[in-house]
C-alpha cells in the first residue's frame, strides 16, 4: 500500500499547490474519512514529504490515479479512504493545505453502564396454593371415576358374555315358548314360523359348538355337528328338524297344527339333550 503511495507521488515529480478535498474533518477513532488530492503539474516536490502526512493513519482504501483537464490544466487525481486508531489532530501543511482532521476517542459515561439485575421472584400467596391444589384434586378425582367407570363397563360386557355362554340352552328354550305363543300357522304365516325355528336351531349350534350353522345347508351342519356328538339318536332328531323346516320354508309340506307343536317339542327336547356335550 506505502509503495502504491510512493510511486503515485513519484509520478508527480513536478510539483505543484495541492488541492486537499476531506469528507469531514472530525471523526471518531476507528471512523473512515475520505481524502481527494488534485494536483497541478507546476513545481517539483519531495514524494517523501507527501507520504509522512499518511504515516499517522491507516490507510483502507485507495483509488487508481487519474488525470483530469479543468481550465486547460491538467490535474492528478487520487482518493483513498483512511482511518486513525489514535485521537489528536491531524494537519496536512506539507500538502500546501491548511485543513486538518481532529480524531476524537469515543466517550463512555459510567453512569450509563447498568448494573445486572437480580433473578426476577415470582411471588407466590396461599391462595394460589389452595388453587393449585384444588385443581389436581379435581383432575385426579375425574381421573379414578373414569377409571372405574371403565372397569364396571368391562366386567358387565364379561358378565353378559358369560351369561350368553353358559345360557345358551336356557336362552333357546326361551326363544321357542315365544315362538310357541305367536301362533304364526293361525295366522297362515307357517313358513314364517318354520323360518324362525330353523334360525332358533342354528344360532344355538353356534353358540354351544363355536361353528357357523346360519349361512350353510341341512347336510353341512350335520356334519359339523357329528365332530361334537356320535350319538345316532341326537344326530336323526336334528336332521328331522331342519329338513322339516325346509320342507315347509319351500312349501313342499303343510303340518297341521299338531305337528307344528310336535315339531317345537322336539327343538326343545333336542336342546335340553344336548346340555350334556
Amino acid at each position: 500500500m506505502i509503495l502504491r503511495l510512493l510511486f503515485l507521488f513519484v509520478f508527480m515529480s513536478n510539483s505543484y499547490s495541492n488541492e486537499l478535498l476531506i469528507s469531514k474533518d472530525s471523526i471518531l477513532v476507528g471512523q473512515q474519512v475520505q481524502i481527494e488530492i488534485l494536483s497541478s503539474i507546476d513545481s517539483y516536490t519531495d514524494s517523501n514529504d507527501l507520504l509522512d502526512q499518511f504515516n499517522s493513519f491507516e490507510i483502507i482504501d485507495f483509488s487508481i490515479m487519474d488525470t483530469v483537464i479543468i481550465d486547460s490544466f491538467k490535474y492528478l487525481k487520487y482518493k483513498l479512504n483512511i482511518t486513525s486508531w489514535d485521537s489528536g489532530t491531524y494537519k496536512f501543511e506539507d500538502l500546501g493545505s491548511s485543513k486538518k482532521i481532529i480524531v476524537s476517542e469515543i466517550e463512555t459515561n459510567e453512569n450509563e453502564i447498568k448494573q445486572i439485575k437480580e433473578n426476577l421472584k415470582i411471588s407466590f400467596s396461599l391462595v394460589d396454593y389452595w388453587i393449585y391444589t384444588l385443581i389436581i384434586l379435581i383432575l385426579a378425582m375425574i381421573y379414578f371415576l373414569v377409571k372405574n367407570y371403565l372397569k364396571k363397563t368391562e366386567r358387565v360386557l364379561e358378565i353378559v358374555e358369560k351369561e350368553v355362554k353358559l345360557d345358551s340352552i336356557e336362552l333357546t328354550i326361551n326363544k321357542l315358548d315365544i315362538l310357541k305363543k305367536e301362533k304364526l300357522w293361525k295366522k297362515d304365516e307357517i313358513n314364517l314360523h318354520f323360518t324362525k325355528a330353523s334360525n332358533i336351531i342354528r344360532k344355538y349350534l353356534e353358540l354351544k359348538f363355536n361353528f357357523s350353522a346360519l349361512e350353510i345347508p341341512t347336510a353341512d351342519i350335520i356334519l359339523k355337528y357329528k365332530e361334537f356328538n356320535q350319538d345316532d339318536f341326537s344326530i336323526k332328531m336334528l336332521y328331522k328338524i331342519l329338513s322339516s323346516c325346509e320342507l315347509a320354508k319351500f312349501a313342499k309340506n303343510q303340518p297341521n297344527e299338531s305337528e307344528i307343536l310336535i315339531h317345537l317339542e322336539n327343538c326343545k327336547d333336542f336342546v335340553i339333550n344336548s346340555k350334556k356335550l
